[in-house]
């Protein structure tokens, strides 16, 4: 996509066509000779400068190289391609300028957006036929979705009083996921203790997992167990060794209401929040071997979910990158939708931007008038992102 080419008289040529004006005024009002073939030589870079700019932008083609992924807070590089497709003449002394769109997520909740960041790279001389490569690099520092481009092409050469400006290209969007932080060993520990009445349950006699060996008889083992084969070899009692596998299930809930009267302050424990359910997140789908889940608290709660692997890890980072704070308390309706969705005994952590207590039997009013849904509330790990105590288990960059 290219829109057509504009050329303008720079601030400089202006000035100087001013005192080729007064040049040539004199010479005229005077009558001096000299003077006017002055003015005659003074008006060659002028049209010089003028057909050389619109020869330069004839034939060029751009392109914008952006990352698969970003991190916010963290570097972005942007290559750029320029090819000059003419046969004959460079072309000198080109700048492609870009511009960087924060859209949604990027925003800070319902402020006004800023003013978009502008980008220039040089490319001194591009001969006829070659491509040239180029690039910036910086950083976004907060989440969410960006618009890039379109790409501005202009030229100065060889005098700077004229410009000759072309945009070319779409507009293209990147994703910028959450920042990560570290937890700290007090989190590590958690889901031992968090576990511990499943793990008792789970803890029953009989086949469970995979079969891996097996082992001596001992008092109180099964006859349903014994593995008569090896027994008969060995000449004693032998039973069958399964694997026990331990639930590694997750399920975060993340709640960013805020008050309509919410400052700056108030945004970054957003912030806060989300770099925290993307760490443990993270952490979890590095180790594999259970099932991640993540619900926000919107008008229809959205829940992203599946193994704990590179993959789901991706669309988590992704919702997590697009997620905005409201006002609306949406927390009731998130909560029966997690709960009635996923496993029983995975573990679910809920994450908010302020104090959320769930014993409000009148906030939650539905949640405690079912049986099973308020017996699995009580288990849930609340996480409150603008105490003090976040810093227990996690810690930003």
């Amino acid at each position: 996509m290219a829109f057509r080419p504009k050329t303008t008289v720079c601030r400089e040529g202006w000035y100087y066509m001013l005192i080729v004006a007064l040049v040539i005024g004199g010479a005229m009002f005077k009558d001096v000779n000299l003077l006017l073939i002055l003015g005659g030589m003074l008006l060659g870079p002028v049209l010089l400068n003028w057909r050389a700019v619109a020869i330069a932008m004839r034939g060029l083609i751009i392109e914008r190289q952006l990352p698969l992924h970003a991190v916010a807070g963290e570097p972005l590089a942007v290559n750029l391609t320029a090819t000059n497709g003419r046969r004959r003449l460079g072309s000198w002394a080109i700048v492609a300028e870009d511009q960087i769109l924060p859209e949604s997520g990027a925003r800070r909740g319902r402020r006004p957006p800023p003013p978009p960041l502008r980008t220039s790279v040089l490319f001194p001389y591009i001969r006829a036929g070659e491509t040239k490569k180029g690039g910036y690099r910086g950083r976004l520092a907060r989440r969410g979705r960006y618009r890039f481009g379109p790409i501005r092409l202009s030229t100065r050469f060889p005098f700077g009083l004229f410009s000759r400006t072309t945009t070319i290209g779409k507009p293209e969007t990147l994703i910028v996921l959450p920042r990560l932080g570290i937890l700290t060993e007090k989190w590590t520990a958690r889901p031992v203790q968090a576990f511990s009445g499943a793990d008792q349950r789970r803890n029953r006699p009989g086949p469970e997992g995979n079969f891996y060996g097996v082992r001596q008889w001992r008092p109180g083992d099964g006859k349903r167990m014994i593995h008569w084969r090896s027994s008969a070899r060995i000449g004693e009692l032998a039973v069958r060794q399964f694997e026990r596998p331990r639930s590694r299930d997750l399920a975060v809930l993340l709640d960013l209401r805020l008050p309509a009267s919410a400052g700056a302050h108030e945004y970054e424990t957003v912030e806060t929040a989300v770099s925290f359910a993307a760490t443990i997140l993270s952490d979890v789908c590095r180790k594999g071997g259970g099932n991640v889940s993540l619900a926000t608290a919107d008008p229809e709660p959205n829940c992203v979910e599946g193994p704990a692997s590179p993959a789901a890890l991706q669309n988590i980072m992704e919702r997590l990158a697009l997620v905005d704070a409201g006002s609306t308390d949406n927390l009731q309706t998130l909560l029966i939708h997690a709960l009635r969705r996923i496993n029983a005994d995975a573990e679910v952590v809920l994450v908010a931007a302020g104090p959320v207590d769930l014993g409000d039997r009148r906030r939650l009013a539905e949640l405690w008038s079912d049986p099973s849904l308020r017996e699995r509330m009580q288990r849930i790990r609340c996480i409150d992102a603008s105490s003090d105590r976040l810093a227990d288990f996690f810690r930003v960059e």
